[in-house]
Parts: structure tokens; C-alpha cells; sequence
């Protein structure tokens, strides 16, 4: 592997390098902007249901002290992408570039590195109630084992009003943390 940068470009417009991301590059206008717009499942599901409103409804099944860690959890997506898990399961060298974003990203906002089980058990619940609700039913074989779906009620919503309630509850979560709340 070359050690020369690869670099996308942010909504903020600063040059992201993939291969070795630093705080200085990490941006919450960046992610919040991004994951706002970002569709999940490809755009499969029946109406536009993005990344950011998913975090939200995984950050409201945690405790306090792990809600910031929900509602970041899928921060390296604002870098990289929603990509398919089943397309992830084949690309090694996608998921270590999302190991190091993530890594990056859990020193600038503080969270818990690895990811905690309890946030990957609410990102799965909220994936299973999103099979039933926001997905058609699938006649093919999933790739993960889901728990009960969460009892959580998705509904279609206007990007501009999610990505205001998701930076909202960012910052909020922020302050929390640094006990300005």
C-alpha cells in the first residue's frame, strides 16, 4: 500500500485523508451535514430514511452516559459512506479505514473506543425494527443475527428538520459531557 494521501472533500471543504485521518480533519458540521443526506440500505427502503435519523433513534434506547456514543457510532460514514454490510464483509481494507476514522473520531468527541457492546446492541435493534418498517420484506438471507426489533416508530421525515434535531442532540450530549447541561 502507497503511503501517499487519498482525500475526499467535506461539506466544511477540507481535504479528508482516508488513509490517515487526524483530529484536525474530524468536523461535526462535516459529519452532521453528511450523515443528514445519507440514505441507508442503498436507497432500498421505502422512503428516504437516512444515517442521521437512524443515530437518533439508536442514541434513545442508551443510558446517558452512552448517548453521544449512539449518535456518533456511525460518524465514519460522514468520510466514507453507507456501504452494505454485505459488501463491507468483502472489503477488508474498507473496513480498516473505517476502523481508523472511528478511532479518530472517538478521541475528538471522547467516546468509548472500541464502540461499546451495549451501542452495537442498539444499533441492531434499531436495525431490526428498520426491517420491519422502513425496508420491503427481503427474500434473501440477511447477513446479521437481529435481536427483538426496538420498540421504536420510524416515520418519513425532511432531512433539513433531522439534521437540526441531530446536531441538536449532539451538542447537547456535548455540553452534557463537559457539564455545561
Amino acid at each position: 500500500m502507497t503511503t501517499a494521501p487519498i482525500h475526499i472533500h467535506t461539506y466544511s471543504g477540507i481535504a479528508f485523508d482516508l488513509r490517515a485521518p487526524t483530529p484536525d480533519m474530524v468536523r461535526l458540521e462535516d459529519i452532521v451535514h453528511s450523515l443528514s443526506l445519507m440514505n441507508r440500505f442503498n436507497g432500498a427502503a421505502r422512503f428516504p430514511y437516512s444515517v442521521a435519523q437512524h443515530s437518533l433513534h439508536v442514541a434513545e434506547l442508551l443510558p446517558a452516559d452512552l448517548r453521544l456514543d449512539g449518535l456518533l457510532h456511525d460518524a465514519a460514514e460522514a468520510y466514507i459512506g453507507d456501504m452494505v454490510s454485505p459488501l463491507k464483509q468483502v472489503m477488508p481494507e474498507y473496513k480498516e479505514v473505517e476502523r481508523r476514522i472511528n478511532a479518530v473520531v472517538a478521541a475528538v468527541f471522547g467516546l468509548a473506543w472500541p464502540e461499546p457492546p451495549a451501542v452495537k446492541q442498539a444499533d441492531l435493534a434499531v436495525l431490526a425494527a428498520e426491517r420491519e418498517q422502513v425496508l420491503r420484506p427481503s427474500y434473501g438471507p440477511w447477513f446479521k443475527d437481529f435481536p427483538e426489533p426496538a420498540p421504536i416508530t420510524i416515520a418519513q421525515r425532511d432531512w433539513m428538520a433531522v439534521k437540526q434535531e441531530f446536531a441538536e442532540a449532539v451538542q447537547a450530549e456535548m455540553a452534557g459531557r463537559r457539564g455545561l447541561v
